[in-house]
């Protein structure tokens, strides 16, 4: 491939101020494809060079300088070709892992032959698509021989994960596989094309790279004919609406969306994108246009966010998983909460501008999405603005996420909605706090201290600190809150309307109350009975340090052979929170 030494990018501020202000020009976008051109092609020849180490190891593929020739007189015939290939958004997913191979940082078991190897199989697409003569090793994974963006083809009879020998040549490709050589007729990736209102979107249905899902390799998994009418149906629909009542999302998704990769209707993944695959989003099934729309611009939102994070610096953070997102069970760095907030302030914008459009079935739904998501972003912006990790651009970058939610406002959000959602905020951020933050066991101690001498507990007690743990699930009573309020007349047949979540939905609070304390005297550390009893005392304690509260009442049963009354041990603790609004105390 052409050297032509390396090129800083800038970013320029148009493209920064559209990120900000939300869609991003057909222009910005393509600035922000051409840097992660340039640093795919960075990576690889970091690959190469990190390779030729561990040649000895590659079996068949040993021969990297080979298929780096043909990629190169490849780029020389056809360099659009050579570029779309290496933008192919598995060619990302599969060089992230690859590095990670050869660097010795991998996490999976697969060869390292194989892994590399498929660099050969990226040589071949750009040969094959650019009609350039070749003879080159390619993987044969899942019994398929597989050419980004060109298609697949599986052999005859199963083949295990191995190599055949792809031959290009004018009169068409040919595979030979031990001493036998058979022409190829590829097994083509599937493409939509759709126009509406001036745009039109270009996609490939992924069914067929082994590196789609964005994980190690998968075998092909072709959509029937049915299953492929239904994904192009949708596609249609989800688009026509796109450009109708959201055309700033539509003219990025024209210019920046590639690849669409179907996932399974029984995985428990609805929509997902990758760092490494710039302009891809996996999905599974979706029930109407609207939410096809939602996820594909949900999605994008985190290309730009990757490209952006490339090219400019918004924080000075480590990756230390320790902050809260309101939409994660588990702690986030601060990139992945600037993705986040990022992500949904673009579904609160895609459910506002969705008012009054969507078909009877969904309108509970939307209404619930837009009230939920925007309770969620709000909360996430709140608590960023307090860090000092921010550069200039980084706070720049939350506070036009804060002016874009503030925007969208959700109004006339039915009573019993709006109290779901924060009943439902509430309840998530209480089990996060209790599954991830750990108090200073100094000042559990003070605090049992003043318990035990039947003392005032102190009006401020210090947070802990975050310590991922595993631990993650929806309680019941979220399940609950949420069944009810998006599908009345399935929460109606939940059979054994008993026990302290379903007083709690009557609004019997002291039935709940004593229900969720008594759970806790035979499970003192169970998260969902601490949660629920923060809920229905309305605890200002519970709600802010439940990790201290919870410590105290373990700490107070070892020192005495009895655990106190959750009920009066948050009452205690709640005193203290309220003599501190009234004194301002922090």
């Amino acid at each position: 491939m052409r050297s032509t030494g390396l090129r800083a990018h800038r970013l320029p501020r148009f493209v920064f101020d559209e990120i900000c202000a939300g869609s991003v020009s057909a222009a910005g976008m393509a600035i922000l494809r051409k840097t992660q051109y340039s640093v795919r092609r960075l990576r690889l020849r970091t690959l190469l060079e990190a390779a030729h180490a561990v040649t000895r190891r590659l079996g068949p593929f040993a021969d990297l300088d080979g298929s780096w020739t043909v990629l190169a007189e490849a780029e020389r015939i056809a360099p659009d070709v050579v570029e779309d290939v290496l933008m192919h958004p598995s060619v990302g997913v599969w060089l992230s892992r690859a590095l990670r191979q050869v660097l010795g940082t991998a996490a999976d078991a697969t060869p390292l032959w194989s892994e590399v190897g498929w660099f050969h199989a990226v040589a071949a697409a750009a040969a094959v698509r650019s009609g350039l003569s070749c003879a080159i090793a390619v993987p044969v994974v899942h019994g398929a021989v597989s050419l980004p963006s060109v298609g697949a083809y599986r052999l005859p009879n199963r083949f295990p994960v191995g190599h055949a020998r792809l031959l290009n040549s004018a009169t068409g490709p040919s595979i030979e596989v031990a001493g036998e050589t058979r022409p190829v007729r590829w097994e083509a990736v599937k493409r939509h094309c759709g126009t509406a209102r001036g745009h039109t979107v270009d996609v490939v249905v992924d069914d067929l790279d082994p590196y789609r899902e964005f994980t190690g390799p998968v075998p092909p998994g072709p959509l029937d004919d049915g299953e492929w009418d239904e994904w192009r149906k949708l596609l249609g629909e989800a688009w026509d609406l796109l450009t109708a009542r959201h055309p700033g999302p539509a003219e990025e998704l024209a210019a920046g969306l590639t690849v669409v990769v179907p996932l399974d209707a029984r995985r428990d993944m609805f929509a997902a994108s990758s760092a490494a695959a710039f302009g891809a989003i996996a999905m599974s099934p979706k029930r109407s246009a609207t939410e096809f729309g939602e996820a594909l611009v949900h999605e994008l939102q985190h290309s730009k966010v990757n490209a952006l994070l490339d090219l400019v610096e918004l924080h000075r953070a480590d990756r230390a998983p320790a902050f809260y997102a309101p939409w994660r069970d588990d702690p986030r760095p601060l990139d992945g909460l600037l993705h986040g907030v990022y992500a949904f302030v673009s579904v609160v914008e895609f459910w506002h501008g969705q008012r009054g459009l969507v078909p009877a079935s969904l309108a509970r739904r939307a209404e619930f999405n837009l009230a939920y998501r925007a309770r969620q972003v709000g909360v996430a912006v709140a608590g960023m603005r307090g860090l000092t990790q921010f550069t200039d651009l980084g706070r720049e970058f939350v506070a036009a996420v804060a002016v874009r939610l503030a925007a969208c406002e959700p109004v006339d959000v039915p009573p019993e909605t709006a109290t779901a959602v924060a009943d439902l905020t509430t309840e998530h951020s209480i089990a996060w706090r209790l599954r991830h933050v750990r108090p200073d066991p100094l000042r559990v101690a003070a605090v049992v201290a003043a318990w035990l001498d039947g003392r005032a507990a102190p009006e401020a007690v210090p947070a802990g600190e975050v310590v991922p743990t595993a631990a993650s699930g929806e309680s019941l009573l979220a399940a609950l809150l949420r069944l009810r309020v998006l599908d009345p007349a399935e929460f109606a047949r939940v059979p054994h309307r008993v026990g302290p979540e379903f007083a709690y939905l009557r609004g019997d609070r002291f039935t709940a109350a004593d229900g969720f304390a008594a759970r806790l005297h035979a499970t003192p550390h169970d998260v969902a009975s601490w949660a629920g009893l923060g809920l229905a005392l309305g605890s200002a304690a519970l709600r802010r340090v439940p990790e201290v509260v919870r410590a105290v009442h373990h700490d107070v049963a070892v020192r005495t052979g009895t655990a106190p009354s959750p009920l009066r041990l948050v009452a205690w603790f709640d005193r203290a929170s309220a003599r501190s609004a009234v004194t301002g105390a922090v």
